[in-house]
């Protein structure tokens, strides 16, 4: 049975008027919608799949990736189910998922995918979008429809509890370019491991979120806290054996929004070495507090985690290029070796508590043959001879 797009281009009319997010919310307009707009943003969305069946039974995979808005959705489908590393990948916790959005085809991400690898889904959604979205997304000929924006948990395991948790807000979002009404979640889903040779059935606690990236690392460690504080709060505590967070956590290092903060980033490019900002791109914790939040709240990030970038920027394209002053744009973009106008960064991350990170080798799937593998990141995925996402997926083993 074809199933007919969502339309939510009725909201996106009336709410968008407002030049402000505060006027919006002292209008009429704003109370009248207020109820649907909670089951809209607030009420996570549910794509059962019939029987699947998971690809591992003596340990579980899990899957970090920001999908770059499912854009290129085939490309995508198609390594998650013939990756020699992603196709056994049980759990996948994803960021960057469109619904309804011209710029991916006004298709469901989330529900295509659950389709499209055998997996239950559950989509959280951060942003009713009113635009098309940013740079030349802008230029699109083409109407949104649903006009979601949101991360999604998919499992070929059974699952319960599922909820979002939101976030505090960190950028101005409805006074935007991209203007959009909502804000970052969390989001949480009870996971029952159903494996091979097991007394009894472990459950997990699977937590993915995607932080602010246009603002400071501070504010993004504030985001790391609420979840952190929300999951360990007395009404969100429920009964697991261990619980995995996988997020884009944007720890690119840099304060970002402004003339001022893109100034500073363009002088810190400047005058630190290469070797030096290369190195600390790929280790971003001293300047990006949210990993301390994880590991203050007793996660295990190491034994997760390779040292491989995940995402990569020219300095000179990205939008805080436009915020620096057009004398120092010049003369940096003059004195940079054009090598070092490439930066990459660890955005992307895993983390664990309670549960163990196997190695490699050390466990073997009885059924498959499957031999467990170290922490890493899979680089380089294409599609008809384009990159799938703008970000890397990574890849962890954990215990049963």
């Amino acid at each position: 049975m074809k199933v007919e797009p969502e339309d939510n281009q009725h909201l996106v009319e009336e709410l968008s008027l407002f030049p402000t997010f505060a006027e919006l919310r002292r209008s009429d307009a704003y109370r009248r919608r207020a109820a649907e707009l909670h089951r809209l943003l607030d009420e996570p969305r549910i794509y059962d799949f019939s029987s699947p069946q998971p690809r591992l039974r003596s340990f579980l995979r899990v899957v970090e990736w920001n999908i770059q808005r499912g854009a290129r959705l085939e490309g995508i489908i198609d390594v998650l189910n013939t990756h020699p590393v992603l196709r056994f990948a049980d759990l996948l916790l994803l960021n960057e998922l469109d619904a309804g959005m011209f710029r991916s085809g006004n298709r469901n991400v989330a529900r295509e995918l659950s389709q499209g690898i055998g997996a239950h889904a559950i989509f959280g959604v951060e942003y009713l979008e009113m635009t098309k979205g940013i740079g030349d997304e802008l230029k699109l000929e083409g109407r949104n429809t649903a006009a979601l924006h949101g991360n999604a948990i998919l499992t070929r395991h059974s699952f319960s509890n599922p909820r979002t948790v939101r976030l505090p807000r960190c950028e101005r979002n409805y006074e935007s370019t991209e203007k959009r009404l909502g804000g970052r979640v969390g989001l949480l889903v009870a996971v029952e491991i159903r494996g091979s040779s097991l007394p009894s059935l472990p459950s997990l606690l699977a937590v993915t979120a995607h932080l602010d990236v246009v603002n400071t690392p501070r504010c993004r460690a504030r985001q790391m806290m609420a979840l952190l504080d929300h999951i360990d709060s007395p009404d969100s505590r429920r009964s697991n054996d261990g619980i995995v967070i996988g997020a884009d956590l944007n720890t690119h290092t840099f304060a970002r929004g402004g003339w001022l903060r893109s100034s500073r980033s363009a002088i810190r490019i400047l005058t630190t070495r290469q070797e030096q900002l290369a190195h600390a791109l790929l280790h971003p914790e001293t300047r990006e507090p949210a990993i301390g939040q994880l590991k203050k709240h007793g996660y295990e990030v190491a034994a997760l985690n390779d040292r491989c970038a995940t995402s990569r920027a020219i300095v000179s394209s990205g939008s805080d290029a436009n915020w620096v002053p057009g004398p120092l744009r010049r003369w940096v973009l003059r004195r940079i070796d054009p090598s070092a106008l490439l930066l990459e960064f660890r955005l992307d991350w895993l983390a664990s508590r309670g549960l163990k990170a196997l190695r490699a080798g050390e466990v073997v799937d009885q059924e498959t043959g499957v031999r467990s593998i170290d922490p890493q990141t899979c680089p380089g995925l294409t599609h008809e001879g384009l990159p799938i996402s703008d970000h890397d997926p990574i890849v962890a083993d954990l215990a049963l």
